[in-house]
């Protein structure tokens, strides 16, 4: 058996940071940290996992990112919309500066930085193509803006993107219930286990342009999603 080294052991010290306080070191600082020194195999096959999702193709290829949306085109969805139920999110969870957003200018500030020099260029668009549909997520899967519905939308990602940055989110709990906090354990799994099955068994949601659906009736789209269905433990 090999004794080689695999995971870079300078970056094992600010998991552990993160693991210590995820609330103070998070994993969005941790995800760039990676980068560095990653194992390029695992970097090639995260590209390939993202590659083989037979949704991906379309938005991959034509890169959309939605220009900033705001309040008062949202106020102009009727009761019971997909656009509706999204201001109510934003303005009940005080998320307003995520609404306004420049996405676009932020990736390109993101990658004139050089912290993405290592991510695929598939990668770093899904990375902030997934910042930009992140709270129409939540209104679309049911998950609060809370600390129990991010874990259990964590695991929905993950089922449905396999993505490193929702992997390290999954690994970054998981350590800091199993080392510090084990108090955390029934709530942290009921959310992740229910994210996961959750997001199994939906249609998937990360290449949809819901921009485009802001008019249409939530009930509508979560039928057409396959998200008709009650959460066990979130």
């Amino acid at each position: 058996m090999s004794g080689a080294e695999i995971i870079d052991r300078g970056f094992a010290k600010k998991f552990l940071r993160a693991a210590d306080a995820p609330l103070d070191y998070g994993v969005y600082l941790l995800f760039h940290d990676w980068w560095a020194e990653a194992p390029q195999k695992a970097i090639d096959s995260y590209s390939r996992e993202l590659a083989s999702i037979p949704e991906a193709a379309p938005l991959l290829a034509s890169r959309y990112i939605s220009e900033p949306l705001s309040l008062e085109r949202l106020a102009e969805c009727a009761p019971g919309t997909l656009g509706h139920a999204y201001r109510r999110f934003i303005l009940d969870n005080k998320l307003e500066q995520n609404l306004g957003r420049n996405y676009r200018r932020f990736n390109e500030e993101l990658t004139s930085s050089g912290k993405l020099d290592r991510l695929p260029p598939d990668l770093s668009y899904m990375m902030v193509r997934g910042f930009q549909i992140h709270d129409f997520l939540h209104v679309l899967t049911g998950y609060e803006a809370d600390n129990w519905g991010e874990l259990a939308l964590a695991a929905f990602y993950l089922a449905q993107l396999r993505f490193p940055y929702h992997a390290m989110r999954v690994a970054v709990t998981t350590a800091h219930m199993a080392f510090v906090r084990p108090g955390l354990i029934v709530d942290a799994m009921d959310a992740f286990v229910d994210g996961w099955s959750y997001g199994r068994s939906a249609r998937n949601l990360n290449f949809e342009r819901w921009e485009d659906e802001l008019d249409t009736p939530l009930d509508q789209l979560r039928a057409r999603m396959n998200l008709n269905r009650e959460k066990f433990a979130v």
